[in-house]
This record gives C-alpha cells, structure tokens and sequence, in this order.
C-alpha cells in the first residue's frame, strides 16, 4: 500500500466545497467527542455503543434541526469518517499510544476523509481526479498512471488544497 498525494487547482467553488466538508468534519468531530465525555462520566460503556449511538443522535435529532439543516447538503461519508477517527482517537488514548483526544481545532489543520462506500475507485491517468461523492476536480500535475484507491483525504496547506489518495 503507498500514497499519491496531488494538489488540487480549485476555482473558488471549489475550494468553498472542500472548506464546507473541512468545517463540517470539525463540527461532527467535536459534537461527538462532546456526547462522548458526557456519556462516559454517566457510565461504563464501550466506545463502539457511545458512537453508536452519538451517530443516532446525530442523525435523528440534530441533523434535522434547522440550525443544522446545512449538514444535509454535505458528504455522509464525511460524517462517517469523522466519527471513525473520533473511534480511533478513544481507541488510541486507551492503548496508551496517544494522549486524550481533544475538541478539533481550524488551526490543527484543515482536512477530511472520504471513501467509496462502493469499494475501490479506478483512477485514471491524467490531470483530472474524481473524489466519490464530491465530483471530479483538475489537478497542477498530472498521474502518470493509473490507481485503484479507496481512501481519499483532502487538507489544506497554506492556500492550496491536496488530495492523498491510498492505493
């Protein structure tokens, strides 16, 4: 396994779509890391329960307020992969290979991680790169060749936007 990482040239649409998907990773991160804490104090649960059920609350409740209803128009898998790495983040502080995980800050950094609930994604070679349930976006340099991926993160560096694919 290895990554491509290429940058991507976004018009602005473009790059408001990544920041929303960035912002909205943060927001679901924090919300859950929230109802995490709160939850464990009440209790003994396991972490895959208390995410299991930050994910109902999430879904069922807050998405459907209207001060949230903008989550709607965003990438589920965003939404997914965000309490995947909240998951991974309690899994790692209980191993004793992180410290606690904290609430997510635009200053740590701005990315987010995106699948193919499909399976893998054949990517060909050329200056152009389709990212599932986002679209297909224009790269400075081109791939040379062709890539199966399953896992594509997006981060912003300075003011450009990167894609890491992992084939």
């Amino acid at each position: 396994m290895f990554a491509v990482k290429r940058a991507l040239k976004l018009n602005n649409k473009e790059a408001t779509l990544m920041a929303k998907h960035a912002g909205f990773r943060r927001v679901v991160f924090n919300f859950g890391w929230s109802l995490r804490t709160q939850m464990y104090s009440e209790g003994k649960f396991t972490d895959s329960k208390v995410l299991n059920e930050v994910k109902k609350v999430l879904t069922n409740h807050v998405k459907k307020t209207s001060e949230f209803a903008w989550m709607n128009q965003l990438s589920s898998r965003v939404y997914q992969n965000a309490l995947i790495d909240l998951k991974d983040a309690f899994s790692r502080y209980r191993s004793g290979k992180a410290g606690h995980p904290k609430f997510a800050s635009r200053r740590d950094g701005q990315s987010f991680t995106v699948d193919s609930s499909n399976g893998k994604v054949l990517l060909v070679a050329g200056s152009t790169i389709k990212i599932p349930t986002l679209g297909t976006f224009r790269l400075f340099e081109p791939l040379e060749c062709g890539f199966i991926s399953q896992t594509f993160t997006v981060s912003k560096e300075g003011n450009r936007w990167e894609s890491f694919l992992l084939c």
